[in-house]
């Protein structure tokens, strides 16, 4: 199968349109059954199959209630078949964090491989701390820059552990 800019777009807006459906099998569908997921902004671990993404999947739309994408730019490099889709996402935080919390953030879901028609190999890059930060989970930023207020958080925030676990799942 060709990985022309054409086939580009129309994967682009198909996977948009899967992840605004709130649709777990939306999702998996355009994934090749041996995807190899590299996502660990939220997740911690490299996953593969496209079992291991359903959890993922299912533990987005907990953590995050209205989940919602818009691409602002699709990249391709149909010779190296590989894509990047430069997004604005927006939803709401876990009800642990209030319902009325919302973040709006950018991101990209970068295609790195596809077998057969699907998706075999992906990560993306977001800015979960201004999205922590919206939804009022980390403490405000101040003056403090780049990695200055990362360092400043073990001393200003509880520890992890003292918030409780759910389920052994990431949260955002």
């Amino acid at each position: 199968m060709s990985t022309d800019h054409q086939f580009f777009e129309d994967f682009a807006r198909r996977w948009v349109d899967a992840w605004n459906s709130g649709s777990t099998d939306r999702v998996l569908e355009l994934l090749h059954p041996d995807i190899t997921w590299d996502e660990r902004v939220f997740w911690p671990e490299v996953l593969h199959g496209r079992e291991a993404v359903r959890v993922y999947v299912e533990a987005v739309w907990r953590a995050m209630p209205g989940y919602r994408m818009e691409e602002r730019q699709l990249f391709t490099a149909p010779t190296e078949g590989r894509a990047l889709v430069f997004f604005r996402q927006t939803g709401r935080g876990p009800a642990g964090l209030g319902e009325n919390r919302s973040f709006e953030t950018q991101g990209c879901d970068i295609f790195l491989g596809f077998t057969d028609g699907l998706l075999s190999d992906y990560t993306a890059t977001f800015d979960i701390v201004d999205m922590l930060r919206q939804l009022e989970a980390l403490p405000p930023r101040g003056q403090l820059k780049g990695g200055a207020y990362l360092m400043s958080l073990p001393r200003r925030a509880e520890p992890v552990g003292a918030r409780g676990a759910r389920g052994g799942e990431p949260t955002p």
